[in-house]
């Protein structure tokens, strides 16, 4: 069977053979969705053929200039490639307002783990939104996200997006994942998209990743300005998870490759042994005013969420050294938070830490 991609017919056996760039309409297309002709992510469908779809390929928006380039993407007039690794020179010289750069690879950790992330720049005198995704979730699974995306678009605020090691586009093994990992890997794309020096960032974190931005906010006081705390799990392995275990469970996860698959909630988990060691060394909640961050903070959190106990932000409101807290219930909430409601009081409350923050510039003339 052909397909028809622009003015060009492809055979599918052509396409099936070749490597195409994550970004690109073809890595995501299947013979059953072609058979179906049911829409395929990332591509603009026009129409359906007999046996063939009729799509325009996504092209990747990342300019050459800022990547290495290894593998071209074999698809029809879609310009991205398979892999690429971008350097933090540049991306800030190719850095455009509001246009976004996907898949840029950066290699963190001492075996050059790839970590992928994406970034819309935005106005400089407005701080840069970082999404941190939670537990085991790339940000193609989730719609917060997508919605925080959208939202900083339209404002002309920069985004930030990033798959942590060993989920989705990121390399590495997930059982190899850890909090300290993770928050290295957070530091590592800030360092490459941003000067740390001059563009400060509002961090969102959802479950794990609320607590990743608390580490994050504590090493760059600096340059952090807000944290936006969605289901925030800090601390979970040994507060929440370890008090659930079982004998033998306790037992498999002692082991250096000890893991477990855990039911929690409504989904079921892969936990791990160097996730559970390395959460003792990244507690958080050590008593009242125990978290050294003293910049903004609002904390969502579903009074129906099915996997954290809603007395956990309390005590996380508790441990927190800033005066600046505010903590709201959604009474109908779960741990997903992905209510178009929910999506609301997200970008409200990044509007609102984001617009706290300000600075003179005195080396201006017209400064005052």
């Amino acid at each position: 069977a052909d397909l028809v991609f622009g003015f060009r017919t492809v055979r599918w056996e052509e396409v099936h053979a070749e490597t195409f760039c994550s970004s690109c309409v073809f890595l995501q297309m299947t013979l059953a969705a072609r058979n179906a002709a049911a829409f395929v992510p990332g591509a603009a469908f026009l129409q359906p053929r007999h046996r063939a779809l009729q799509i325009t390929a996504a092209k990747n928006s990342l300019p050459l200039a800022a990547r290495k380039r290894r593998t071209p993407c074999a698809a029809p007039k879609c310009g991205g490639i398979a892999t690429m690794s971008a350097s933090a020179e540049g991306i800030r010289r190719e850095a455009k307002t509001g246009e976004r750069m996907r898949d840029l690879e950066i290699h963190v950790h001492e075996d050059k783990t790839s970590v992928v992330f994406d970034y819309t720049p935005g106005k400089k005198d407005i701080p840069t939104v970082v999404y941190l995704p939670g537990f085991f979730y790339a940000r193609t699974k989730t719609a917060k996200p997508t919605s925080l995306a959208l939202q900083c678009k339209r404002k002309q605020q920069g985004f930030i997006v990033l798959d942590y090691s060993g989920t989705d586009r990121s390399g590495g093994d997930f059982a190899h994942g850890t909090v300290s990992r993770w928050v290295a890997e957070v530091e590592a794309v800030l360092d490459a998209a941003l000067e740390r020096s001059r563009e400060k960032v509002v961090l969102v974190g959802s479950g794990i990743g609320g607590w990743i931005m608390l580490h994050v906010a504590q090493r760059r006081p600096d340059q952090v300005v807000g944290l936006v705390g969605l289901s925030a799990d800090p601390d979970f392995t040994e507060k929440l998870l370890r008090p659930t275990l079982s004998e033998e469970q306790q037992s498999t996860l002692d082991k250096p490759e000890g893991e477990i698959e855990l039911k929690w909630g409504y989904r079921t988990y892969p936990i791990h042994h160097a996730l559970v060691e390395d959460g003792k060394k990244m507690l958080v909640l050590n008593g009242r005013d125990s978290i050294p961050v003293k910049c903004p903070v609002r904390l969502v959190v579903g009074m129906a969420d099915e996997e954290v106990p809603s007395s956990l932000a309390l005590e996380l409101v508790d441990a927190l050294q800033s005066r600046d807290v505010a903590l709201e219930f959604v009474k109908i909430g779960d741990h997903a938070l992905e209510r178009e409601e929910d999506f609301r009081l997200m970008w409200r409350y990044v509007c609102e830490v984001s617009d706290k923050y300000f600075e003179f510039d005195l080396g201006s003339p017209a400064s005052g």
